[in-house]
């Protein structure tokens, strides 16, 4: 009677053993994307509360975060421009505003190119929203220090979303 009393449990322990394994294998693919990114302790922080999602789950919270921020700094961008006077500087605004607005287009294309795990297209979308934001950080040497900060922060975020385009599977 010992043994079969044993072996009721022996389903529950083996799905446990299943779901320790599983979530292993996801933290290897978090590691190893996060290794991958120039602020690690950043990537760590997106996918703290993600170690169930497969890559292409990974991809999708990543460019989720990356839209987000980048919506925010454009909003910021469009304040800094309604405050500037300097038509120079004004305009260098407005070049943020269209860099930042082609960065929004290119992510939310990369996210439904994660979702077909597509992670070859979602690259050079991702790629794309990389390329813009740098456009803005390099339109200039006089916008204001919360934009160039939050360029910085955008260039972090999307560089996640390019290590999870990039990475092995683990």
């Amino acid at each position: 009677m010992a043994i079969s009393y044993s072996f009721k449990w022996l389903p529950l322990l083996l799905a446990a053993a299943s779901l320790i394994t599983i979530a292993s294998a996801d933290q290897a693919l978090i590691n190893s994307i996060c290794s991958k990114t120039r602020n690690q302790a950043l990537c760590f922080q997106v996918f703290q509360n993600s170690a169930s999602a497969d890559r292409s789950g990974l991809g999708i919270i990543s460019t989720n975060v990356a839209w987000i921020k980048a919506q925010a700094t454009l909003s910021l961008v469009n304040s800094l421009g309604r405050k500037e006077h300097d038509p120079r500087i004004k305009g260098q605004y407005r070049t943020c505003a269209d860099a930042y607005s082609n960065a929004l287009d290119m992510l939310r294309e990369c996210k439904t190119f994660f979702g077909k795990n597509d992670f070859s297209t979602a690259n050079v979308r991702a790629s794309a929203a990389d390329t813009d934001v740098d456009t803005c950080s390099n339109d200039g040497t006089s916008v204001a220090p919360e934009l160039k900060a939050a360029n910085q922060e955008n260039g972090d975020y999307i560089a996640i979303v390019l290590a999870v385009s990039n990475v092995s599977s683990v």
